[in-house]
């Protein structure tokens, strides 16, 4: 067995048994932290808003070749709902560290008005994280070398429901990064965009359709957005860029299984002006081509096709089955059909939140030409 096999293997195990400590813990009152009664036996229908889930929370215990063991923990907290049938705000705080030297901490709000009109939705970071640095492209060879990017910042997104399904979205980001590369090495030679410390400031908008049951793991409904973000010295921003995403989906349940899905989505995004190499379009290994290595293959444009097969396995456990295929490269026309990356697999899900599908999703894919491990909360798409 080489070395790459070996440490393959011990990352598929160390975040499986990760996956089984979590669901044993999230099944004791002290780390659940739910209400004395489990909702999956008692429907919210049936319950007074004050006996709704309020909390949930768990360990981070998994492994990859790229951080070694990774620790942390989750925690997550539930605003009651008047409506069974609305999504409920949620709070996300997530901090975790790695035997890599990486550290990462988020803060995630995302909060419905009362009439579910309005959302409003923002992300606040800070991480310490070594990563590889590939050459661009999707060809690029297996050679890299390590950087250092210090990270803090965040984004706002408001967003207006309006009537038969459509939305559209106000969004602001702002980074503030330090990096630090290899003088002379990869990084240095091809002396792309954002090599150097900078900040990043954008504005923009996003809109479309979207009549998705639930966002954290939709059943039914269709969804097409578009987003539009200008990086503008005029704002503050070191460089001046564009990006441009198009996302479609569409979830269906199966009658030959009860409570199954079948979903499909599709990707587009473009990058264009000065772009700092971290913020190509790339395939990030957890939303889109799972089990990839975040940052692999980058390009200015990206193509990316999903389908999943969700099903119910026990009570709050359920599993996937899944096929994607993404591709990057310089332009849209220069993509071509024999380079795509796929990437076949299947998952285990974990309800932390039964009534508002909030689940742990574990994924093990055979992704170029390899073993990829991914561990999440809510669906990839």
């Amino acid at each position: 067995m080489t070395n790459k096999t070996a440490s393959l293997l011990a990352g598929i195990s160390s975040a499986l048994l990760g996956m089984m400590i979590w669901c044993f813990a999230l099944s004791t009152p002290s780390l659940a932290m739910a209400s004395g009664v489990d909702p999956v036996d008692s429907p919210v229908l049936e319950k007074p808003v004050k006996e709704q889930q309020r909390w949930a929370a768990m360990p981070v215990i998994a492994s990859s070749p790229e951080t070694g063991l990774i620790l942390g923990g989750m925690l997550f907290h539930f605003f009651p709902v008047t409506d069974p049938e609305k999504q409920a705000s949620t709070i996300d705080l997530m901090a975790y560290g790695t035997t890599q030297g990486q550290y990462a901490m988020t803060l995630s709000p995302n909060l419905f008005s009362e009439d579910g009109r309005y959302r409003f939705n923002a992300n606040f970071y800070g991480e310490l994280w070594e990563a590889n640095y590939y050459h661009l492209g999707n060809d690029s060879p297996d050679i890299s070398e390590k950087y250092t990017a210090t990270n803090l910042g965040g984004s706002l997104t408001v967003e207006r429901r309006l009537p038969w399904g459509l939305v559209i979205d106000l969004v602001g980001l702002y980074e503030k990064t330090g990096m630090e590369v290899i003088g002379g090495g990869l990084l240095e030679t091809d002396s792309p965009p954002g090599i150097i410390d900078a900040t990043y400031v954008g504005l923009g908008f996003e809109g479309g359709y979207d009549t998705r049951d639930n966002t954290n793991a939709p059943a039914r409904g269709i969804v097409g957005r578009y987003r539009y973000v200008a990086y503008d010295k005029e704002f503050g921003s070191d460089l001046d860029f564009t990006i441009q995403t198009f996302g479609l989906g569409a979830y269906h349940r199966l009658a030959m299984i009860k409570d199954s899905v079948l979903a499909f989505a599709a990707t587009l995004r473009k990058a264009t002006g000065s772009i700092p190499f971290r913020y190509l379009s790339s395939p990030d290994g957890s939303l889109v081509l799972r089990g990839i290595e975040n940052g692999r293959y980058r390009d200015n444009a990206l193509v990316a096709f999903q389908s999943e097969l969700r099903f119910p396995v026990y009570r709050r456990f359920s599993g996937t089955v899944f096929a994607e295929v993404a591709q990057v490269a310089p332009s849209y026309r220069d993509f071509e059909t024999a380079n795509f990356k796929t990437s076949l697999g299947g998952g285990l899900r974990y309800a932390l939140n039964p009534t508002q599908r909030f689940n742990i999703r574990g994924d093990v894919a055979w992704v170029d030409g390899g073993i990829g491990v991914v561990i999440n909360v809510r669906e990839a798409f």
